[in-house]
């Protein structure tokens, strides 16, 4: 009825929408934007080093043509949707509560020591998969098993267009390889290694933290949304 119409017009106002059939429910609402198509237009190569570019790209939102300036890096593979991988290991014992690595390294951009999951690149030929038992192995030593795949996923989409695949690798504890764990790094890294309990990830980070580390954002969102199944 015309009362029942003029409600849920209202409630959608408000952020909720109606189903006949169910009732009032929550919504979320996403605000439409332009019905103009935004897309690029070309990209200008303006610098290049061994492992990184700088491009300006021209693009439109519709209404008029614009520039961005990007960085972009010059290893992906020919047929490769993604740069890089980061692993998120889960490490099981029949005797230890699950755990994770972490890695600590000093990076010159943020002038200073990193907390991140273990992460590297994806050789030629490679899959995603067995780049992430590779990364893991020569960063830390462990031997596991890809498990799993994220989808493609971005870093930060207003400054590159570097994109990477999260794989969860599952590391067994009782295999006699990870009695003795020993990296195979390159020249020039420098690597530590830490193995935290899943369940104490967050106040550990924030220790990390609180101690000067600069903390890898994917990691920290990883152990803040962990914290969140139990509120």
């Amino acid at each position: 009825d015309n009362a029942k119409r003029r409600r849920a017009m209202s409630e959608i106002h408000l952020g909720r929408s109606w189903d006949m059939t169910r009732g009032l429910r929550p919504a979320l609402l996403v605000r439409k934007m332009s019905d103009h198509i935004a897309k690029n237009l070309r990209v200008e190569e303006v610098a290049r080093t061994k492992f990184l570019k700088l491009e300006t790209i021209t693009w439109t939102d519709g209404k008029r043509e614009r520039l961005w300036n990007s960085a972009a890096r010059t290893t992906r593979s020919a047929g490769n949707d993604v740069d890089a991988v980061a692993i998120l290991s889960r490490l099981k014992s029949e005797i230890n509560p699950p755990s994770t690595l972490v890695v600590v390294q000093y990076r010159p951009p943020v002038g200073g020591k990193t907390v991140e999951l273990p992460a590297g690149l994806i050789d030629p030929g490679e899959t995603a998969e067995e780049a992430a038992v590779r990364e893991l192995r020569e960063e830390t030593g462990y031997v596991g098993v890809a498990k799993a795949s994220s989808p493609v996923t971005c870093l930060s989409p207003g400054l590159t267009s570097e994109a990477i695949k999260t794989i969860i690798v599952d590391v067994d504890l009782n295999d006699p390889r990870n009695a003795n764990p020993k990296q195979e790094l390159d020249e020039g890294e420098n690597i530590e290694v830490r193995r935290i309990p899943l369940a104490d990830l967050l106040p550990e980070l924030d220790k990390l933290a609180a101690d000067g580390f600069v903390i890898f954002n994917g990691l920290y969102t990883l152990a803040l949304g962990m914290s969140m199944r139990h509120e």
